[in-house]
């Protein structure tokens, strides 16, 4: 019986990952054990996907993140690998995520970012001024406090990732992350470099610890939620308090540390880790 239009629009939308699997993962399953294997994988996805910009890195618990590869522009490149490997990392919802993480996962932005995330200064200062509309990503444990992650974004101009594409990264997932684990092992086997782990412990610290000096353990949580992109209603539930509450806190958080707006709080935020950084590049 032939098929009709709709059918066979439908026909070819569905064989659009085999051919991932029959006409590119050669090349990864090639790559695996070099420094080329991130970035085929991510050349797999693209022949199937359409995204703009991607980046693939190594989140490690105690240590900022490894920028394996990334598709910036130069000006964005030396954001990336400077502002966000150096500090922002800390407020991604997708770090965030991968720091409990204990399965391999596909994550849109929209399913793990706080509710107020968008209002958030991190969203504006990373996502709105580098015109990210959406962003999709792997998460893949590979080892006790280390992942990997894969970030496809999407231009603010372009259409977010639908449910069927990301259904569709699901589905290839288990192969995907199969080869992943088995290119770690074999790096991991002839790698005699260790992480650098002083640099990020000192990061880690300065955000945990900030504003301790001056501030209560209960406004050093709500800093912590709203730097994050919570909003009031949430932290409210979240530390079982009233809104009106969240907000005394807010005004005595601003007060205490000379500031008056969210815009302010987070860039005080950023240059008291970033002074952290400076500090111990001068030692």
């Amino acid at each position: 019986m032939a098929l009709g239009v709709e059918d066979e629009a439908t026909s070819r939308e569905t064989l659009r990952w085999p051919v991932l699997l029959r006409d590119s993962l050669p090349s990864v399953v090639e790559a695996i054990g070099t420094d080329q294997f991130a970035a085929r994988l991510v050349d797999a996805l693209h022949n199937v996907l359409q995204f703009d910009w991607w980046m693939v890195m190594i989140y490690r618990r105690q240590s900022n993140p490894e920028m394996l590869c990334e598709n910036f522009s130069d000006s964005w490149r030396k954001r990336g690998l400077t502002t966000y490997v150096g500090v922002f990392y800390i407020l991604d919802p997708f770090y965030i995520m991968s720091l409990t993480l204990d399965r391999p996962e596909v994550c849109r932005l929209d399913d793990i970012a706080p509710d107020g995330f968008l209002d958030s200064e991190y969203h504006r200062a990373h996502y709105a001024s580098g015109k990210i509309g959406d962003e999709v990503g792997y998460l893949w444990p590979l080892e006790s406090g280390v992942t990997l992650a894969i970030s496809l974004e999407r231009s603010e101009k372009g259409a977010a990732f639908s449910e069927a594409e990301v259904s569709d990264l699901e589905e290839v997932q288990p192969l995907l992350y199969a080869l992943a684990r088995k290119h770690w092992r074999t790096m991991k086997s002839t790698s005699a470099v260790a992480p650098e782990l002083a640099l990020g412990k000192l990061v880690q610290e300065a955000a945990a610890n900030f504003g301790r000096d001056v501030l209560t353990p209960r406004e050093c949580e709500v800093v912590k939620l709203v730097l994050r992109g919570f909003s009031t209603k949430s932290i409210s539930q979240l530390l079982g308090i009233s809104p009106g509450t969240v907000k005394v806190h807010r005004e005595n958080i601003y007060g205490k540390l000379g500031i008056s707006s969210q815009a302010e709080l987070f860039n005080t935020f950023i240059a008291s880790v970033s002074a952290t950084t400076l500090a111990s590049d001068e030692n």
